[in-house]
């Protein structure tokens, strides 16, 4: 770990504390994490990734201590400005000048309290400004900048999903309280298993976006191996460097499996040749297509690929909120993969497509490091869906799922601030969904050195916004009538009709 301080003066400009910046307020963020690593020293974590641990010694800890709420930047200066507040002499007021800039984001500077979960809180925009410029996100979205980013973004899947996108299923890869004791994947599986889905079972499965494969290893789990016998696991990502950790994954497990490096929207298999179909949490990174209003109210696209996506809306006279936006967004790549399901999947065969999004109105941009996903707009795809011809459904993930409602996890923010202090004691810590009890086992010792920890609901939007993923179902008609029994333990079970 690099000592402080982190980087030069060009690329972390301080805040000049000088006129009506003097009088105004200083609050510390609210998710902040302190850990007292000795008798004399403690640690926090900037919110930027980039930059190295911030270390303190009392005094220093002393002035954290004081942003909360009622001293001016003024009087916190006169108390700590001069003094050593850090182990690497840095003072108060170098610290002052640096901690309420977006890349620290310890402390907030204000004439009132930053507060609440809204798209105008403060500290809501403070973080999507973080995002949007310290993560260096794309200067200039084009329809195109998704793919770009998943071919050539990431070179690595180390560390990608607990620093750059935490998905849903990857907090809750690992068995937990909050699923009663499963992991996503094997609630996924016996869900599965309860809608019928596995009677008769599926003879091909194609997976998309898989990850890092934790769902297929967790399914296996929860299926026997009569269950997975004969069943080709086909994973197809757009990302190559996740292929080996999927294929790893689920050879151990007992799959049978094979990777396609290939783009959702334009797969590479066979009409009518898959019998189960995943997509979890992909779709908002699909292709968008930004329209102007003009070429909404015109129905005339500014390019060619414009133009194509107007050709489908009106193809399947999808209804369009109006009045229209100057500027909307639609889920191009998304409808264009509900076609391409329809062809490839068998009479009969069935897809889950799980992501966030909204019942209504346009999508919005949510902004991540490096790159912009987009909501879902599920009213769209449940037209196309019915349109095609899919026998569907639809709810939120946590109704698909029985999620126990009652339990309070970890914030993630804390989470992402223990993951940092644990590596730079050369520990590991996995960025997922805690409950207090499992947090204590996977710190033992080194909790009570941990103060600022709290917890959320785990369906309160301030956790991860469950509520927020949608589950469609689909069903292709003209299958074969089920079997009148079920399959257990290499045994079948007949019922009395």
């Amino acid at each position: 770990m690099s000592d402080f301080p982190p980087t030069s003066p060009s690329t972390i400009q301080p805040q000049a504390l000088e006129g009506a910046v003097l009088q105004q307020r200083a609050w510390r963020m609210p998710d902040l994490i302190v850990y007292q690593y000795g008798p004399e020293e403690w640690w926090v974590t900037p919110l930027d990734e980039d930059l190295p641990l911030v270390k303190l010694n009392r005094m220093g800890a002393s002035l954290l201590g004081a942003m909360d709420g009622r001293s001016s930047i003024q009087t916190l200066l006169a108390q700590f400005g001069k003094w050593v507040c850090g182990p690497h002499q840095e003072t108060g007021r170098y610290f002052l000048e640096r901690w309420a800039t977006p890349r620290y984001s310890l402390c907030y500077y204000g004439d009132e309290a930053p507060s609440g979960h809204s798209v105008n809180a403060k500290w809501d925009l403070l973080l999507q400004k973080v995002r949007e410029q310290w993560h260096e996100n794309v200067a200039e979205e084009t329809d195109e900048h998704l793919t770009d980013f998943h071919h050539k973004g990431i070179q690595s899947h180390h560390g990608h999903f607990e620093i750059v996108e935490t998905t849903v299923s990857h907090l809750l890869r690992e068995p937990c309280e909050a699923l009663n004791g499963l992991s996503y994947g094997q609630l996924l599986a016996k869900t599965l298993r309860q809608l019928g889905w596995w009677n008769p079972k599926p003879n091909r499965i194609v997976e998309v976006g898989a990850g890092l494969g934790y769902l297929s290893h967790e399914m296996a789990k929860e299926l026997t191996p009569v269950e997975r016998r004969n069943v080709e696991y086909i994973f197809l990502d757009l990302t190559r460097p996740f292929l080996h950790s999927q294929l790893d994954l689920a050879t151990k497990a007992g799959w049978n499996a094979l990777a396609l490096n290939a783009n959702a929207e334009f797969l590479p298999i066979a009409d009518a040749s898959v019998d189960l179909v995943i997509d979890n949490e992909n779709l908002a990174d699909m292709t968008p297509t930004h329209f102007s209003k003009e070429e909404l109210d015109s129905g005339k696209g500014a390019n060619e690929e414009h133009q194509r996506s107007l050709d489908l809306i009106h193809k399947l006279r999808l209804n369009l909120d109006k009045p229209y936006p100057d500027e909307a967004i639609f889920n191009y790549g998304a409808i264009q993969f509900l076609i391409e399901l329809w062809r490839v999947l068998r009479p009969g065969g069935r897809a889950l497509l799980i992501e966030f999004g909204i019942d209504s109105g346009w999508p919005d941009p949510v902004r991540l490091p490096g790159h912009t996903e987009y909501e879902v707009q599920y009213s769209h795809m449940r037209h196309t869906a019915k349109w095609l011809g899919f026998n569907e459904q639809y709810c939120a993930l946590p109704q698909l799922l029985s999620i126990k409602r009652d339990t309070q996890v970890l914030c993630t923010g804390a989470a992402y601030a223990l993951r940092r202090l644990q590596e730079a004691e050369g520990k590991k810590f996995a960025v997922r969904a805690y409950t207090e009890s499992e947090l204590k086992q996977s710190l033992g010792d080194a909790l009570p050195k941990i103060t600022g920890l709290h917890y959320h609901n785990i369906l309160d939007p301030a956790w991860f916004g469950l509520w927020d993923f949608k589950a469609l179902i689909l069903e292709k008609p003209g299958g074969f009538k089920r079997p009148a029994y079920q399959e257990s333990g290499g045994f079948r079970w007949y019922s009395q009709r």
